[in-house]
């Protein structure tokens, strides 16, 4: 009977893998690779004629989608259409943009009919070309250039807090953030500041431990463009941390960027060198290691970032250097990267990591620290080197068709 059943079973998944593999379809079938919020169930539910493939070997096209933030606090997409197979020569690429105002239905629906748009050269050579209707808006009259009243600023206001506890120890937790932003073809301006407050208090015993922390930071920045590849800019930023031990602290530098690649491909690929000069000036509420109530000190910053979105993947990498003029042994360098690579059909495998080694803590307070102050983290600790790391691989197998979306109870899966 065992075996039977066995038998029985081995045979049924046989003939369907068969019929998987043999069924003519005149659907495209894509691979839809989103570096993005791409609204992936709702353009599986509404994007009709197509298969949804896992393997991009089995697809017709392969669809990448990037996006980068833009001046009006919304996204620009960028829909890449890469012909696979006997569609191999086929290749086209579309941007649309979106703001701040614009809700997720508009932005999706948006996408949809980009992704329709471009689809149908897929469809024409599928033989699909009388099940297409296609329908071109054009506008009534020639429009005016719209005149901005705001003249390119965004502002954004936010506040949050949390609290929590249980009968041993509470939390409380407050932050809030006010920017503004004007940003051109040629000319960006930024301005933010924030506020943080946090208090904890644990009990032990008979006494209440108590650890707060607060901090406030102001930051500015002008950015001019030189050209596809070249920019300038100006930084200012003051900062006040009981933790970093700055009862005040301000910074100002000049610098200069250069993009290999030009910045209008900065959503698939950018190789970047920048480079900063300035000054800072600190007061502290301790006496410093460096036996420093106050100073001025110049620094240069430089720094090295590349990415790219391919189709097989993702990979960045960011390597930095700071130090302080007037003792080179004071400085400190910063490597960080990260990939998401697509290994084989199913496979992906995903590491990041960032590794500093800091030789310019010239804020660390003098003097023993409290066991208190260490374990509830109330000032910063002198420390040669920080870093993290993390890994991850993952495995999917069975049909190569996802078409199908049914979201019924998502949130127990």
């Amino acid at each position: 009977m065992k075996k039977s059943l066995l038998i029985l079973l081995f045979y049924t998944a046989f003939f369907q893998a068969k019929a998987q593999t043999n069924t003519p379809d005149q659907n495209v079938k894509i691979f839809y690779d989103c570096q993005t919020d791409c609204y992936e169930t709702y353009i599986k539910q509404e994007l009709k004629g197509v298969d949804f493939v896992r393997d991009p070997n089995f697809a017709d096209v392969h669809i990448q989608i990037t996006s980068e933030t833009n001046a009006s606090g919304g996204e620009t997409y960028h829909v890449h259409f890469m012909g696979k197979n006997e569609f191999s020569a086929m290749d086209e690429e579309f941007s649309f943009s979106t703001n701040s105002d614009m809700t997720s239905e508009q932005i999706r629906k948006k996408l949809l009919e980009y992704l329709k748009a471009g689809l149908v050269p897929f469809w024409i050579k599928k033989g699909k070309a009388g099940q297409l209707l296609v329908e071109l808006k054009l506008p009534a009259k020639k429009q005016e250039k719209i005149k901005d009243p705001w003249n390119y600023w965004v502002f954004k206001i936010a506040m949050n807090g949390w609290f929590n506890g249980n009968s041993n120890n509470t939390y409380e937790n407050i932050n809030g953030s006010l920017s503004a932003k004007q940003i051109k073809e040629k000319y960006k301006l930024y301005f933010s500041t924030n506020y943080s407050y946090g208090k904890s208090e644990y009990k032990y015993m008979n006494s209440v431990i108590t650890s707060e922390k607060k901090s406030f930071r102001i930051k500015g920045a002008e950015v001019f463009s030189i050209n596809q590849h070249w920019s300038y800019g100006f930084f200012q930023e003051y900062t006040r941390s009981l933790y970093s031990n700055l009862k005040n602290s301000y910074e100002a530098y000049t610098g200069i960027e250069y993009n290999i690649y030009p910045y209008r491909e900065n959503a698939k690929k950018n190789w970047i060198f920048s480079a900063r000069i300035g000054g800072i000036y600190n007061e502290y509420y301790e006496e410093t290691i460096y036996e420093k109530t106050n100073e001025f000190l110049g620094r240069v910053n430089l720094t090295m970032s590349n990415s790219y979105v391919l189709k097989w993947g993702n990979v960045y990498t960011k390597i930095g250097y700071n130090v302080f003029l007037h003792d080179p042994k004071l400085n400190s360098y910063n490597f960080g990267g990260g990939a998401d690579l697509r290994l084989m059909k199913g496979l992906n495998f995903n590491v990041f990591g960032r590794y500093s080694v800091t030789h310019d803590q010239i804020n660390i307070a003098a003097g023993d620290l409290s066991l208190e102050e260490i374990l509830l983290r109330q000032k910063q600790l002198q420390s040669g080197y920080s870093y993290y790391m993390g890994v991850g691989l993952n495995y999917s197998l069975g049909s190569i068709y996802n078409t199908i979306v049914n979201p019924r109870f998502d949130q127990f899966f």
